[in-house]
């Protein structure tokens, strides 16, 4: 495959467009075309380069994308469009309008087309994983070489978006002061937070709805989402930042990656495993008690058959469990998920 440099190819273009315009107009189309043909551009492999992003700006560049492209395609954008700018190639083979071109279709109440434009609301409006953190991730996974690394780094902006209040009281600061790019808000005042416990953008409005009473179609909740899309993006660039300054452990020492105290405990025996038997038949590391309420019953067979420790150790919970049980029935009986944490995530799984 040849390759030429772009002022080689300027050249070489404005000398066929002049030869051709001395033979007429549509040799000189020709010979143009014939030129372009021959400019093949190859997009190297991954990784690309990454160099550090101020988090503040992508905190407001996530909720400019947000209006264009939404929660997905925003998140995506606010770093793609900063690595485009400052590094240059290969981020330039990426077809992604400008900070300018976004902000005028914006204020002029335009929706873009971009990528991953198919993750807003749960994966075109289904509800499930968010569409702001996937937008971060796939970044992740386009800078980092080492696949582990990118998966932790992932696991740790999944874990922020299930703990944190959204949205933040720095976005919200954005707001109300006017420092936000869009020239007119969907709601310019102070919204208010709430936490999900979970990664799924069902979940994560309903409790937002419940918790400030208003509706799901409502401009408020946009606001909320555009808000926290640009939350997402400041801890995702916050992460590659540390990563690339001291690697992995860096990265982990600014995000808790534990589980909650339930989880823990139904992780004794639920996980991806080869045992159907021991309860190996489920994977994942999101909090189980958010959506498995009936796992009341579960607790209850044990209750009722007054287990004891020991007995507890002979379906799957070892004695490194059983304090993880313990705070595993707290949290059922609070009807909610438990505020302790579990210990440190080991990863059991197979990949």
């Amino acid at each position: 495959m040849v390759m030429v440099t772009r002022r080689e190819f300027v050249k070489r273009l404005a000398g066929a467009a002049l030869f051709g315009a001395l033979l007429g107009p549509k040799a000189a189309e020709g010979a143009v075309q014939e030129e372009v043909a021959k400019k093949v551009v190859k997009a190297p492999p991954l990784p690309w380069p990454y160099v550090e992003l101020d988090p503040e700006e992508t905190r407001k560049l996530g909720h400019l994308g947000y209006y264009a492209f939404e929660c997905s395609g925003g998140a995506f954008w606010a770093i793609a469009v900063q690595l485009r700018e400052k590094v240059g190639y290969p981020w330039t083979l990426i077809p992604i309008p400008s900070k300018e071109e976004v902000l005028d279709a914006v204020n002029k109440g335009h929706h873009l087309t971009g990528f991953f434009q198919y993750g807003f609301g749960g994966v075109v409006g289904w509800g499930t994983i968010c569409g702001a953190p996937q937008g971060g991730i796939m970044i992740m996974s386009m800078v980092v070489k080492n696949k582990k690394d990118w998966e932790e780094l992932g696991r740790l902006l999944l874990r922020f978006y299930e703990t944190t209040p959204f949205p933040s009281k720095k976005i919200n600061e954005y707001a109300v002061k006017g420092e936000l790019y869009p020239k007119k808000l969907k709601y310019s005042g102070w919204l208010p937070q709430s936490v999900s416990h979970s990664v799924l953008c069902h979940v994560s409005v309903s409790k937002w709805c419940m918790a400030s009473g208003f509706a799901s179609g409502s401009k408020e909740r946009s606001e909320r989402c555009g808000r926290l899309t640009g939350d997402v993006a400041a801890e995702a660039v916050t992460l590659l930042n540390a990563y690339f300054k001291g690697g992995l452990e860096k990265a982990k020492s600014l995000a808790k990656l534990k589980f909650s105290a339930t989880t823990a405990a139904c992780r004794e025996c639920h996980y991806k495993g080869k045992d159907f038997e021991m309860g190996q038949f489920t994977r994942g590391f999101m909090q189980c008690e958010t959506c498995h309420k009936d796992l009341r019953a579960h607790a209850h067979e044990f209750l009722t058959k007054g287990a004891s420790g020991a007995e507890l150790m002979t379906v799957g919970l070892g004695a490194g469990g059983l304090g993880a049980f313990a705070g595993f029935l707290a949290g059922l009986a609070s009807n909610g998920p438990s505020e302790g944490e579990g210990s440190e995530e080991e990863e059991k799984e197979e990949r």
